[in-house]
């Protein structure tokens, strides 16, 4: 409630004082030469026409449901060109949270005296994908590919009806303090090695999944490690979009490793037991690819990733494997985007469960870029053996409405 009432002030005072800001900044209220405070926001909303198990006889019945899938305010204060602080809120947690149910889910210091060498201290996200290093408000399809919750503070899960849901036989049941993100400090550099080519890194260390119990000194830290080199166009930021809009030309490829020993099941809501230890390591490679063609703009994105959970109970075999995702999109001279994805996933389990394959299909329309964007999609999701009750398919359309500033 604190929260809230504190954003309330700051969003009347801005909004009386701000002036014009570029798109994605949002609005900016100057401070001195040097310091400035600037408001965001981001309001992402769902029509979802799903298959579920109302009651409880294990098997789905049609159901129709209304989701705020992210509601966000940000603010950015820049004390120099050196120094600068974020904090961004989000709906609590729960089934898409309550109007009065506000949670801080990023808030981290930047250190920027070398592009080659900027300090991300705070809750941020950790660098284990691409996709872990994409901004939501840049999303091509509906949501992110549902493989790419596998990583430590994420689930050591998969998700379906356009990553809204999660599939229990995939759960690892591993979540962080901070779920998604993690608290920690990231070195990050960027810049260019020729007017072609463009590099970057991130080196992180963060708390991750502590055992309970465990004494300061027997704390193993998550260490988490990418990097990425594009061709052509850059991707400087700290973040990456899943489609410029065809305001790129670019080829990107990167890698990523991310491990920490003993991390620990707190309740055993998932898979695993209460308890439980398991050695984590994911790695992830991937490749982007945005390109003029024709009168339009293609875009298309790959990755393969593999996650294991070495010396965990047996169950975590239904949520370690490997899989790997692929999307494409053709953006049309009339703004709009048509857009296809394909994942897999192959589980360690002798019994294939935890196996899945997932098809999506869709189509956006951009009023102005990622500012304003409507977008429908298809998705028929399936298993080898019975992932709920006696289903092993679902098949789901979702309508969102994206806005963010």
């Amino acid at each position: 409630m604190k929260i809230r009432k504190c954003m309330t002030v700051i969003t009347g005072m801005v909004a009386s004082l701000v002036i014009a800001a570029p798109a994605w900044a949002g609005a900016e209220l100057k401070i001195d030469d040097e310091s400035s405070i600037n408001l965001g926001f981001r309001a992402q909303v769902l029509a979802k026409f799903i298959e579920s198990d109302l009651n409880g006889d294990d098997s789905f019945d049609n159901y129709t449901d209304f989701q705020v899938r992210r509601a966000r305010i940000r603010l950015l204060g820049k004390v120099n060109k050196h120094i600068s602080a974020f904090l961004q809120t989000e709906l609590g947690s729960g089934a898409g949270g309550s109007g009065s149910d506000v949670r801080l889910i990023d808030a981290f210091v930047t250190v920027n005296y070398n592009p080659w060498a900027r300090i991300y201290a705070g809750i941020n996200m950790a660098p284990a994908s691409r996709q872990a290093t994409t901004s939501s408000g840049g999303l091509m399809t509906m949501d992110r590919p549902g493989n790419n919750y596998k990583n430590l503070t994420w689930g050591t899960r998969a998700l379906r009806n356009f990553s809204t849901s999660t599939v229990g036989t995939t759960d690892g049941g591993l979540r962080g303090d901070v779920d998604v993100r993690d608290v920690g400090a990231t070195l990050f550099g960027s810049g260019s090695l020729s007017d072609t080519s463009h590099l970057k890194y991130y080196l992180g260390f963060y708390d991750g999944i502590q055992a309970s119990g465990a004494s300061k000194s027997d704390r193993n830290l998550r260490m988490t490690a990418r990097a990425q080199w594009n061709l052509f166009d850059a991707e400087a930021g700290y973040y990456n979009l899943s489609t410029y809009v065809g305001k790129k030309k670019t080829l990107a490829f990167g890698i990523s490793y991310d491990v920490q020993d003993e991390v620990q099941v707190a309740d055993g809501s998932g898979l695993l037991s209460a308890g439980a230890y398991g050695d984590y390591a994911y790695y992830s490679v991937d490749a982007f690819a945005e390109w003029p063609m024709g009168d339009g703009t293609l875009t298309a994105e790959a990755a393969f990733s593999n996650l294991d959970l070495d010396g965990a109970d047996s169950a975590a075999l239904q949520s370690e494997g490997d899989g790997f995702y692929v999307q494409a999109g053709y953006l049309l001279p009339n703004n709009w985007q048509p857009w296809v994805e394909y994942e897999s996933w192959d589980s360690d389990a002798t019994s294939r469960v935890g196996d899945y394959d997932s098809y999506r299909v869709g189509i956006s329309y951009f009023f102005k870029g990622h500012n304003a964007n409507v977008k429908a999609g298809i998705e028929n999701f399936s298993t080898d053996v019975p992932f709920d009750g006696n289903e092993d398919s679902s098949t789901a359309f979702i309508l969102g409405f994206y806005i963010t500033y």
